[in-house]
This record gives structure tokens, C-alpha cells and sequence, in this order.
């Protein structure tokens, strides 16, 4: 299975990851807390498309392959990835507003690097892990 177009998607998402946790770091949260926003959300929409890509194309290749290995893996990072989706639908739905952030700037930077590792983990694991099983 071709995994470049997932790897792209990857890539998109942890670009846009970083350009939040790079104003967090700078605190340049403020001056920039329009982009950021957007980048949330565009961060949402990417993590969609890329589920219903792993969906549709990777996870029934895995489950149907008669690797018992294979097949196992392709449960456990389905399940694993249905959850991560509603943690970062969760951390959008907190912070998709500019006002919502400014509440509470404090809890938004923690929040926001607990989401961001949560993804770079499970990002690093599918490309260390999973990808490679496909080239078998």
C-alpha cells in the first residue's frame, strides 16, 4: 500500500502543530491568536480527511489481510485512532475561538501541548510502526 499520501498529511498537521507550540513558546500567543485559531481548525479538518483515508483504504487492507500480525494491527491503531479524533475534536470544540483562548491562556498552552504530544506520539508510532508492516 502507498502510504506517501498519509505521510503528506502527517506532515500538513504537524506543521501547523508547530506553528501553535512555536507562539506558545515565544509567548507570542496574542499577536497571533487569529492564525492560531485557524490553525486548529485546519488542523480538525486534516485529522478528518485523514481518518476517513485510513478508513477507507488502510485499516480494511489490514483487517482483511490474513497476517494475524497485520490483522492486529490494523485493530488496535483503528481503535487507538478513533480515540485520539475525539480527544483533538474535544480540544478543538474548547478552543476554536479567539475569545475562548483568552479566557483561560494559562490552561490553553498545557492543554495545547498535551494534544500536540498525543499526536507527534501517534504520528512517530504509525510511520516507525505500521508503515513499515505495509512494504512486507
Amino acid at each position: 500500500m502507498n502510504v506517501i499520501n498519509l505521510q503528506r498529511q502527517h506532515n500538513e498537521v504537524m506543521d501547523l502543530a508547530n506553528y501553535i507550540l512555536k507562539n506558545i513558546k515565544s509567548r507570542t500567543i496574542e499577536q497571533n491568536l487569529n492564525e492560531m485559531v485557524k490553525s486548529i481548525n485546519i488542523i480538525a479538518g486534516k485529522l478528518k480527511i485523514h481518518l476517513l483515508n485510513e478508513d477507507k483504504y488502510l485499516y480494511p487492507n489490514l483487517l482483511s489481510s490474513s497476517d494475524l500480525a497485520l490483522n492486529a494491527f490494523g485493530k488496535k491503531y483503528s481503535e487507538e485512532m478513533k480515540e485520539v479524533s475525539k480527544t483533538y475534536e474535544d480540544y478543538k470544540f474548547k478552543y476554536n475561538t479567539a475569545s475562548k483562548i483568552k479566557q483561560n491562556i494559562e490552561k490553553f498552552t498545557k492543554d495545547t501541548e498535551v494534544i500536540f504530544r498525543v499526536l507527534s506520539n501517534r504520528i512517530n508510532r504509525e510511520e516507525k510502526e505500521l508503515y513499515p508492516l505495509l512494504d512486507r
